[in-house]
């Protein structure tokens, strides 16, 4: 039986939603559904001659109940959100329905397409020594390679949080060099994790160093990728949904 993907749109279509849907519907065989949450008769006709244009057949459903819980009576494998737009002023004061919704669940697979870019070709794919499961390590890795998106794994150090504590308790040239150890001991342990969870013998990994929530989506949008994988567990995963400038897969961990 072919996984499920299920778009979800909310009072406006996107049709950047729906040709990712599309994609990966052909690519990966997967068995596309619609809901248009709250959408009247102009929007319902917009949607189907989007469709149309596409090619894409699937059935439209309408609801009025809250997205959570079509995705509880659908269970999909992926569902596909629209991530609109908007200027930082306006997003500090009006959070996304799509947002909330990646914020609040964690037992399914979000991607957050984000309005105004192509399709994904450069992927960055998550792992951190401590929240990371093998599972989601697998999982992930597989979906971006049946997507034939290019990726590679990135980790970050959060060095100011370790950087406090050993500041107290040792000189400052003696408290650079233990730093310094620490991030070489980190990064190692990172590329073991994927190694061990892929069975690869050889892992490329991009160590970056600074707060997650921040240094992740900024290091993805100033060095031309235009997708970032990451684990629902990840410790700064609003930060990481606010601030992204890419698209967005977030994977059951």
């Amino acid at each position: 039986m072919a996984k499920k993907l299920l778009v979800l749109l909310k009072d406006r279509v996107f049709p950047e939603v729906l040709r990712e849907a599309k994609r990966i519907s052909d690519r990966l065989g997967f068995a596309v559904e619609v809901y248009c949450l709250r959408c009247g008769g102009d929007r319902v006709r917009e949607l189907l001659e989007v469709l149309n244009s596409l090619q894409l057949t699937t059935e439209v459903k309408g609801s009025d109940r809250p997205p959570k819980e079509v995705l509880v009576e659908e269970r999909p494998y992926l569902t596909l959100l629209p991530k609109p737009r908007l200027n930082p002023l306006a997003h500090a004061f009006k959070k996304p329905w799509s947002e909330k919704l990646a914020e609040e669940v964690d037992e399914f697979n979000l991607y957050l397409v984000e309005e105004g870019l192509d399709e994904p070709r450069r992927a960055l794919l998550y792992a951190d020594r401590d929240r990371s499961s093998e599972a989601y390590l697998r999982e992930a890795y597989r979906f971006l390679s049946a997507l034939g998106v290019e990726f590679k794994f990135v980790t970050v150090f959060d060095e100011r949080y370790y950087e406090l504590l050993i500041k107290k308790e040792h000189p400052e040239v003696e408290a650079k060099e233990i730093l310094g150890r620490m991030f070489t001991d980190y990064v190692n342990a990172v590329r073991e994790k994927v190694k061990r969870a892929l069975g690869l013998e050889r892992v490329e990994l991009i160590p970056l160093k600074g707060e997650e929530g921040r240094t992740l989506p900024y290091f993805a949008r100033t060095h031309g990728f235009d997708l970032l994988a990451v684990s629902h567990a990840v410790e700064s995963k609003e930060e990481i949904v606010e601030n992204s400038e890419t698209h967005l897969l977030l994977f059951k961990n």
